[in-house]
């Protein structure tokens, strides 16, 4: 696959530029916790802070907004969410790929446990190739998909291998929601023996899982390890971040290695006091280069990697 699906259209595989894997334009976290800060729904707020990574160098993003985080017991936005995306892509400028799919089970409508694999495959092939929620709005990627626990429940795997089916019908690629826990290998055992290629694949907040042993064994099953929440730690955590991505970069890895900001609150916003979309274009790039991480190396991280991820293609 030479192109990649935006909102507006499929563009280029080298069109891509400067992308960070995972990010959220508008949602509803109000299933884990109902609070005002839980709820991304200011378009002009929204606007500013893209633009902030644009000016930084940002060129693509992957908003990987399922559909049980699109809102829960009220619109979250006046128009459609996938109509609003592709409008914030028309006003940015930017290239954003949309996500297809289901979060995880807390976040799961009931007619996913009446539903069988194939039917729940089925709507995930109509967002890619028809539009999303009804609309003309194509989805350009599988994600996030996820696990609640440090396990996969059953109506999650059933959820991972429709996606699975999904997937090996259209192509597009998977992004996953894995965290403080190698559950993530779990995920890609399913995966797998769905016949998924998985080279394919990206396996999310793996930050929160600060194990090299854990990443590496992702990267040697051919998947992508993303380290999608940086910046959003303390020093320390912090600081054991940036190691480990030295770790795997001296370690021969740096391929499978991707970078994302998972804006998904408003503390995370640059207006909130957060690092907002551009600090992996800004601040962390010079943190890495004082690490001794070179600019075509983080060129190779956030340009090449991000597409192969979503071509398949080397």
């Amino acid at each position: 696959m030479s192109t990649i699906m935006t909102v507006l259209g499929p563009i280029s595989s080298q069109s891509l530029g400067f992308t960070s894997i995972h990010e959220h334009l508008f949602l509803d976290l109000t299933r884990d916790t109902a609070n005002n800060d839980s709820v991304l729904n200011d378009i002009e707020l929204c606007y500013r802070e893209l633009m902030r990574y644009k000016e930084s160098g940002g060129v693509s993003l992957i908003d990987q907004t399922t559909a049980s985080l699109r809102g829960h017991d009220h619109d979250l936005l006046e128009d459609n969410h996938a109509v609003a995306v592709r409008k914030m892509a028309e006003k940015t400028g930017l290239n954003i790929i949309l996500g297809a799919g289901w979060y995880r089970e807390p976040y799961y409508e009931k007619k996913l446990y009446r539903m069988k694999t194939d039917e729940i495959a089925d709507e995930l092939i109509n967002d890619i190739k028809i539009g999303i929620d009804g609309t003309d709005v194509k989805a350009g990627i599988l994600g996030e998909i996820g696990s609640h626990f440090t396990w996969i429940s059953p109506v999650e795997e059933r959820v991972f291998r429709a996606v699975a089916r999904a997937h090996n019908h259209t192509g597009v690629s998977i992004a996953t929601h894995a965290v403080k826990s190698p559950v993530g290998l779990d995920q890609l055992d399913i995966l797998k023996h769905e016949g998924v290629n998985l080279k394919r694949v990206i396996i999310g907040h793996c930050q929160s899982y600060p194990h090299f042993e854990y990443h590496s064994e992702i990267a040697k099953r051919g998947a992508f390890v993303s380290f999608d929440r940086l910046g959003t730690t303390n020093a320390y955590e912090h600081e054991i971040d940036l190691k480990i991505i030295k770790n795997m970069i001296d370690a021969g890895l740096i391929k499978y290695i991707l970078f994302g900001q998972d804006v998904c609150r408003k503390p995370d916003y640059y207006a909130y006091g957060g690092k907002g979309y551009a600090y992996i274009s800004g601040d962390l790039v010079l943190e890495l280069n004082k690490l001794g991480i070179t600019a075509e190396q983080i060129k190779q991280i956030t340009v090449d990697n991000p597409r192969r991820a979503l071509t398949g293609l080397d």
